[in-house]
C-alpha cells in the first residue's frame, strides 16, 4: 500500500510542479516583462522631463537674447524702416518716388510685390513704371545707387519714343522705365 500511496504522491507533486511552471511562464513572466518595461519606459520619461525642464529653465535666457537680437537687426544701417511690411512697403515707395521726382521724372504705376525671406531680412519689392528724361537717367540711376536704406535695382527695361529723324531734336527725349527695386527691412522674429 506504501507503494502504491508512493506513486500517487509523486505523481500529484509533479502534477503541481508542472503546474507551477505553467502558471510561472504564462503568468508570471509576462507580468515581470510588463514592470520591467515599464521602469524603463519611467526612466526615459524622467530623463525627457528633464530635458524639458532645463528648456523651460533657459527660456528668460533666451527671450533676452531674441530682444537683443531684434534691437540690434533693427539698427542696422541700410535697412527699410517700418514697424510692419505694410509701413515698410510704404516707406518704399515713398523714396522711390522722391527719388524719381527729384530727377524729373515722374511715377505712373507702382505695384507692391510679395515679401520674401533672406537671412533673416524680409525683401520688401516693388515694380515701378516710370518717366524720366534721358539725360537725367545716370543722375536717377546714381540716386538709386548711393540712397540710404540702400535700394537695388533687379530688373530694368528702358524704351525710347521711336526717334523720327527728319526733326530736330529740341526737348529732351523722355524714357519709359519698368524697374522692380527692393530694400531690405529686419524680419523682427518672434
Amino acid at each position: 500500500m506504501t507503494a502504491p500511496l508512493l506513486k500517487t504522491r509523486a505523481a500529484a507533486l509533479a502534477a503541481l510542479g508542472a503546474a507551477l511552471l505553467l502558471f510561472g511562464i504564462v503568468v508570471v513572466t509576462p507580468v515581470v516583462a510588463a514592470f520591467s518595461a515599464q521602469s524603463g519606459e519611467t526612466a526615459d520619461a524622467l530623463q525627457q522631463l528633464g530635458r524639458y525642464r532645463a528648456e523651460i529653465a533657459a527660456k528668460p535666457a533666451l527671450e533676452t537674447a531674441l530682444r537683443d537680437l531684434n534691437q540690434k537687426g533693427a539698427s542696422v544701417p541700410g535697412v527699410v524702416e517700418g514697424e510692419s511690411v505694410a509701413l515698410a512697403q510704404a516707406q518704399l515707395q515713398s523714396q522711390i518716388k522722391t527719388i524719381v521726382e527729384t530727377n524729373g521724372g515722374n511715377v505712373r504705376s507702382v505695384q507692391i510685390l510679395p515679401v520674401t525671406q533672406k537671412g533673416g531680412f524680409d525683401v520688401i519689392a516693388v515694380q515701378c513704371d516710370l518717366a524720366v528724361p534721358q539725360n537725367k537717367l545716370k543722375a536717377l540711376a546714381y540716386a538709386v545707387g548711393s540712397h540710404a536704406p540702400y535700394l537695388f535695382v533687379d530688373e530694368a527695361s528702358i524704351t525710347a519714343p521711336p526717334a523720327d529723324l527728319d526733326t530736330p531734336q529740341i526737348h529732351d527725349v523722355m524714357l519709359d522705365i519698368r524697374w522692380t527695386v527692393h530694400g531690405y527691412r529686419w524680419g523682427r522674429t518672434k
